[in-house]
């Protein structure tokens, strides 16, 4: 069977039938990461097709001659191809076959979860044609199943966390002007997340120097033009006390970033941000939330469970 590489738009690929594993596979993340951080960027985005239809795509950029996930780790918790459901392992030899045959010397993709189309197709791929691959843990991840009810969520947390999530939303509760809004991506949420920005540069100096002003440029990209995009602000006294920036994306919420006022920090405001943000997805039905990465402890004491994620190279020859 022949396999055939077309270049293709972002724009495009959604008429590929397409899955995208996470919003930051997206074309129109992607889209932003680029105009935000390097609007001069070439892409290389092909779709790979066989005789019966389409296999997927890669929304690559091309480094030192070697094939990289367009995209930066610190912004984009993890990646992946985009198959066509069923058609992973063709995709995986056709990206292959592509890669080679437009001189690319190598591929470096990560952060992959274990269940990456990466790591289950195009992995045993190259292996079957007995090219060099290396795999290595870059970082972990906590994610974790939520129930129908949010008692049967405080009951499947340990006693002392059990009690912890309720003193802290009890506490910060008396003092909040009303319940979290999530307001979902578009010109509201745009207009919103300038106070996300403000608060993130209020949280701690290590957030405020991360918060550089083609980073912010990329959070109001995504709050605009996301429809997934989610923003959700407690107020306390009538002003903004603390602040998730979330994306509800299939079965999943999840928790992007989250920022705080460090003058609210006695009551609790960060931490019960993000306890209402997960009371707020049960409420809702959705099933499963995920912290991304990063391994700090609150993570654990919230019900979160570790995922190890990974970095792939694959040397083509040549």
């Amino acid at each position: 069977m022949t396999l055939r590489a077309r270049p293709e738009r972002l724009e495009s690929l959604h008429r590929l039938g397409l899955s995208f594993p996470s919003p930051f596979t997206l074309p129109a993340w992607v889209a932003s990461w680029r105009d935000a951080f390097d609007p001069a960027c070439p892409l290389w985005v092909r779709s790979f097709h066989d005789g019966s239809g389409p296999l997927g795509a890669a929304i690559l950029r091309i480094a030192g001659g070697r094939g990289v996930f367009a995209g930066d780790p610190e912004v984009c918790d993890h990646l992946d191809l985009l198959p066509v459901a069923g058609r992973e392992p063709e995709l995986g030899a056709a990206l292959l076959a592509a890669a080679r045959a437009e001189g690319l010397r190598g591929l470096d993709l990560h952060d992959l979860r274990p269940d990456a189309v990466v790591l289950t197709a195009l992995v045993p791929a190259a292996r079957k044609e007995g090219l060099e691959v290396e795999l290595r843990e870059r970082a972990v991840l906590f994610a974790m199943d939520l129930p129908r009810r949010w008692e049967d969520y405080l009951a499947g947390l340990g006693p002392k966390e059990r009690h912890e999530v309720r003193r802290k939303l009890r506490r910060f509760e008396e003092r909040s002007d009303g319940p979290l809004r999530l307001i979902p991506g578009g010109p509201e949420a745009a207009a919103a997340i300038e106070t996300f920005i403000h608060l993130f540069r209020r949280t701690r100096p290590a957030k405020a120097a991360f918060l550089t002003e083609r980073t912010a440029t990329f959070f109001r990209l995504l709050a605009l033009r996301l429809p997934e995009f989610r923003l959700g602000v407690v107020h306390v006294d009538g002003s903004p006390a603390a602040a998730v920036c979330c994306f509800d994306f299939g079965p999943t919420r999840y928790l992007y970033n989250s920022a705080y006022d460090a003058a609210f920090a006695p009551w609790g405001a960060g931490i019960a941000c993000k306890i209402l943000s997960i009371r707020d997805a049960v409420e809702r039905g959705i099933p499963r939330y995920d912290f991304l990465k990063g391994d700090e402890p609150y993570k654990r004491r919230l019900g979160g469970t570790p995922l190890t994620l990974f970095g792939c190279r694959i040397e083509l020859g040549g």
